[in-house]
């Protein structure tokens, strides 16, 4: 009998000290096509931030565990 396949999936921290509120942004999450929005607020320790998406203008918020990559556009 072969032994179940274990699958881990690597995140890394995000730094997003460098990025301000109001920036155009460009965001990455995984598995899905980076998309342009611009950063709404950032939490004071740069850990959470909001964007909101141009296209759609739908308002998400990121944890900087969660993989997600923001390059400012």
């Amino acid at each position: 009998m072969k032994a179940p396949q274990i699958v881990t999936e690597v995140r890394l921290k995000q730094n997003w000290s460098h990025l301000t509120t109001g920036q155009r942004i460009t965001v990455a999450e995984p598995g899905l096509q980076p998309y342009s929005a611009t950063l709404e607020e950032v939490m004071t320790d740069h850990s959470v931030l909001w964007v909101i998406a141009e296209s759609g203008h739908q308002r998400k918020a990121f944890d900087h565990r969660e993989g997600v990559v923001i390059t400012p556009l």
